[in-house]
């Protein structure tokens, strides 16, 4: 029933409003007091999330082909199928949306109990049209947000209803917003449902992960180690980086060979992700996914992964089925490798596994923000 799901917050506007910048900041605010809570992609564009971050990989060609997809005919289905399991599973879900109207707009958008309109001055009807839509899906209203530019300074304009406006051109760091940033997580936050305890070990730090916490897993070394000893399983899950959660798969590993791991993604239908120990018979989508050796521009030797549908998301089989997943030329793996690819954490933590059994000694995993491998076997 309804009243058993967790809000999720549509943040709707025309395209180039600074959806991208105000989510990111809200993000963060927001992971510091909702104990669960996740940015849903509404679209197959996966490139915002990175280029706020690094700004750089705008002018990398490859890194585009590989992250930025077209809508396909499950598109719509496995967006609708997040909003829904991140309802399920979280305290609260916020749903990037936005850009270019289109009628399928309602599908998702009925999925969603709020919304969060991002305006920007040169196009206020395609702001109005967002609302618009907004409003016959059902959806009540928590913001109306417009962005402006450097000359400007950002603040609130009426409490209720809540309006304000932000710097579009904030960066990561800038804590320029600060001030409307932190009335609207106050808001929004207001709207999470009480989640008593999470199932899981939640590397979320509240503060960004740096490479120095590794070798604890960010303070999580002694909860992990124990849980592996004492039950065989270990879940790990919350906001965290790549690396981080292969640092706590490391740290199982380390002292139980057999050690059952699981990731959490609330994404997925069971929302427990099991990293398969080895390779073993199970259904694998067919052509959904490619792994492959190259080697980056340093020289790393890299086991490479790439989506392979349209759209650039895996069906929600490929994470039932982990153990079927493509193999590795096995013949002459290197001693030290380097993952890389823009695809799930599970797959990053699954062919860590698979490496670190057939004898690799060193994995590092890329970082787009960073801009470098981050090795967390040495």
């Amino acid at each position: 029933m309804a009243e058993n799901l967790a809000p999720c917050v549509a943040v709707v506007g025309p395209a180039n409003a600074g959806k991208t910048t105000l989510l990111h900041q809200l993000d963060e605010k927001l992971q510091c007091v909702v104990p669960s809570v996740l940015v849903i992609k509404g679209s197959p564009d996966g490139t915002g999330r990175y280029l706020f971050r690094a700004p750089q990989l705008r002018h990398d060609p490859a890194w585009k082909a590989e992250v930025k997809g077209q809508w396909g005919d499950a598109t719509i289905e496995r967006i609708c199928e997040w909003i829904d399991h991140g309802r399920r599973n979280l305290a609260l879900a916020l749903l990037d949306f936005g850009g270019k109207l289109d009628p399928d707009n309602p599908r998702m958008l009925s999925r969603c109990s709020h919304y969060l309109v991002v305006s920007r001055a040169s196009d206020p009807e395609g702001a109005k049209s967002w609302d618009c839509v907004c409003k016959e899906s059902g959806l009540e209203r928590v913001g109306w947000l417009e962005s402006i530019g450097p000359d400007n300074d950002p603040g609130v304009r009426k409490k209720e209803p809540f309006e304000g406006t932000f710097r579009y051109d904030a960066g990561p760091d800038d804590r320029v917003n600060d001030p409307v940033i932190d009335r609207l997580t106050a808001r929004i936050a207001a709207l999470a449902r009480p989640i008593a305890s999470t199932p899981y070990i939640d590397l979320n730090l509240g503060q960004r992960w740096t490479e120095a916490m590794i070798a604890t897993v960010g303070g999580r070394r002694d909860a992990i180690v124990e849980l592996a000893k004492q039950t065989g399983v270990v879940v790990l899950g919350g906001r965290a980086p790549v690396w981080a959660y292969l640092a706590g798969l490391r740290c199982a590993l380390e002292v139980n060979p057999e050690v059952r791991v699981f990731f959490f993604d609330p994404k997925q239908p069971q929302r427990l992700v099991e990293i398969p120990p080895k390779p073993g018979p199970a259904s694998f989508p067919v052509g959904v996914m490619s792994v492959y050796w190259d080697n980056s521009d340093d020289g790393t030797d890299r086991l490479h992964f790439e989506a392979r549908t349209s759209d650039k998301i895996l069906p929600p089989e490929a994470a039932l089925n982990l153990a079927g997943a493509p193999g590795f030329e096995s013949s002459t793996i290197p001693k030290s490798v380097g993952l890389y690819g823009p695809l799930p954490i599970w797959i990053h933590g699954t062919y860590a596994r698979w490496l670190r059994a057939v004898g690799v000694q060193a994995i590092a995993v890329w970082d787009a923000g960073m801009g470098k491998f981050v090795a967390v076997w040495r």
